[in-house]
């Protein structure tokens, strides 16, 4: 057996007495979250401002959800190279450049005069961000230890909540008065006062020693981007079957099964190639203990399936309070603020919480409760957005969500030692934007596809409308639009006023269980970690001891054994 698979004996604390360290200064912890609140703020403007873009750049959704998945894809697939540009620049400069990086994408996207353009702008800010996600956990771990480290940790998973709190209400009030360009603007302005404020920042270097593996870099970044492609065509080409508009076949099957295990393929030669870098003596892109530990690998697919999760109904509620409910940029938001305040408290309770529960016990209840708060909401949902349960199981899915992803993040960094931080941000980074861009990608897939069989058997079942074979649909043409749209598009058919009620009516009843389904898909996916979190500690750690291990849970050769 594994060593490393089994039960880990994991020390959250150690039983001699040490005296305090002196306190450190907040100010890197309020340079990682200003940076944290860049980024989750734009990936949370855009399916705010969905309407408007499509309406601005005369695009479409689907291109739209291309330039949101663009940026996770870039900061997924990058982010393992941009953690160890962190150790060869130093943790100073490697945030100086991902500014600037960053930056240049915003100004790209403040720019856009077509999708293409608004795409490569998000592309582009996510080569930024794969320098700074990593970056973030190891400005932590040099700057803080012990307790002060724990809040540091948790208060910076917390900036997911106010960054989407934020661009829900400051976000929708940009959109809706000056237009969708507007709140790239602010970010450009939030990112040249970051720059300022890491420019004063002062951090320890260690001098890198050693050369970053060229082969290492491609194959991590075509493993993320194979299985993300695949996942985001998985609407469009089908996942085992081939649709109409898969570009090639095999025997009836879906291209989409053949990048998914080149996906698969490419990565596990990047995981082997690591093990082999250190047992040749050489530098690992990605240091091979942050996966040999069972806790790693639950803590991490955890973080993988809530920002899943999040991204998924993040991209769904606005798309549906403003396509279908007619709601404003402003008016969306604030029906979705419940879900990014309760986010936003349950991460600030989290180090309380940590320190009452055993960590198995938390992470599982805040999985369950998101599961079962997105599954109630896809139950009780409705056209008007209105009833009890709708509200109860949108603050339940943030207090999971807040949950799930301060307290994963947490105790990564306290039983990993601090010289560990910068391979633990990268997989940190790579697991929440992996989480982030598929997301938005599965609830797109599955929204579209259960669209486009729920209005076609529905058509089928009306003789006027599908007798004359008037209206054909399949997932290639199916398209989430307004029901004045949607008649637009019927007027060229020469139907009958009626018959045109019975299409909008058709398409009103289709996209209420397209979304239902979408979300009943993201509990199920929200739930799948479960198995794994058995590696986590089962018991709570006694009071007044250490919270941060010195120690890595297993050592180089355990992890490669």
């Amino acid at each position: 057996m594994d060593i490393a698979d089994q039960q880990p004996a994991v020390r959250l604390a150690t039983g001699d007495a040490r005296e305090a360290p002196p306190r450190a200064s907040w100010l890197p912890l309020v340079l990682v979250c200003l940076t944290g609140l860049v980024s989750v703020f734009n990936a949370s403007v855009l399916p705010m401002a969905i309407s408007a873009v499509v309406d601005g750049l005369d695009t479409t959704i689907s291109n739209v959800q291309l330039a949101i998945v663009a940026y996770g894809v870039f900061v997924a697939a990058f982010t393992v190279t941009g953690g160890k540009i962190s150790g060869v620049l130093g943790a100073k400069n490697a945030q100086l450049l991902g500014l600037t990086v960053y930056a240049a994408g915003m100004l790209i996207c403040l720019l856009a005069r077509d999708a293409s353009v608004l795409i490569a702008g998000e592309a582009v800010a996510g080569l930024g961000g794969a320098l700074l996600v990593p970056n973030a956990l190891a400005i932590l771990g040099q700057a803080y230890s012990g307790t002060q480290r724990t809040v540091a940790v948790s208060i910076l998973a917390g900036t997911t909540g106010i960054g989407a709190a934020l661009a829900l209400l400051v976000g929708g009030f940009l959109v809706q008065t000056w237009g969708w360009r507007a709140p790239f603007l602010l970010l450009l302005v939030i990112i040249v006062g970051t720059l300022g404020i890491a420019s004063r920042l002062v951090l320890p270097r260690s001098p890198f020693l050693g050369s970053i593996d060229k082969t290492s870099i491609a194959l991590s970044a075509v493993g993320v981007l194979l299985l993300v492609a695949a996942i985001n065509q998985i609407g469009a080409w089908g996942l085992l079957l081939a649709a109409e508009s898969a570009p090639v076949n095999v025997l009836g099957l879906s291209p989409v099964l053949v990048l998914l295990l080149l996906g698969a393929l490419v990565l596990h030669v990047f995981a082997a190639r690591q093990r082999s870098l250190v047992d040749g003596g050489r530098t690992p892109l990605l240091d091979p203990q942050v996966f040999g530990s069972g806790l790693n690998r639950a803590c991490l697919s955890g973080l993988v399936a809530v920002n899943l999760l999040m991204a998924g109904v993040s991209y769904l509620l606005p798309l549906y309070t403003q396509l279908v409910l007619g709601k404003s940029p402003m008016g969306s938001a604030m029906m979705l603020v419940p879900i990014s305040l309760a986010a936003l408290v349950s991460a600030a309770g989290t180090p309380v919480l940590m320190r009452l529960f055993a960590c198995r016990q938390l992470l599982t209840a805040a999985h369950v409760l998101a599961a079962t708060s997105v599954i109630v909401l896809a139950l009780t949902i409705s056209n008007q957005w209105s009833g009890v349960w709708t509200g109860v199981s949108e603050v339940g899915l943030g207090l999971g969500i807040g949950v799930g992803l301060s307290a994963g993040s947490a105790l990564l960094m306290e039983t990993n030692p601090p010289a560990l931080s910068g391979e633990i941000g990268s997989a940190r980074g790579m697991a929440n934007f992996l989480g982030l861009c598929t997301g938005t990608a599965v609830a797109g897939a599955v929204l579209m596809s259960v669209l486009a069989q729920s209005a076609s058997s529905r058509i089928a079942d009306d003789p006027d409308l599908w007798s004359d074979n008037r209206i054909t649909v399949t997932t290639s043409s199916v398209s989430f639009v307004e029901n004045d749209d949607l008649r637009g598009r019927l007027a060229g058919l020469d139907l009958t006023s009626e018959q045109l009620d019975r299409a909008v009516e058709i398409n009103i009843e289709s996209r209420l269980v397209a979304l239902r389904a979408s979300l009943f898909v993201l509990g199920l996916v929200v739930l799948l970690p479960i198995v794994t979190f058995r590696h986590l500690p089962a018991r709570r750690e006694p009071e007044g001891e250490s919270s941060v291990s010195d120690k890595p849970i297993v050592d180089s050769a355990t992890a490669l054994s």
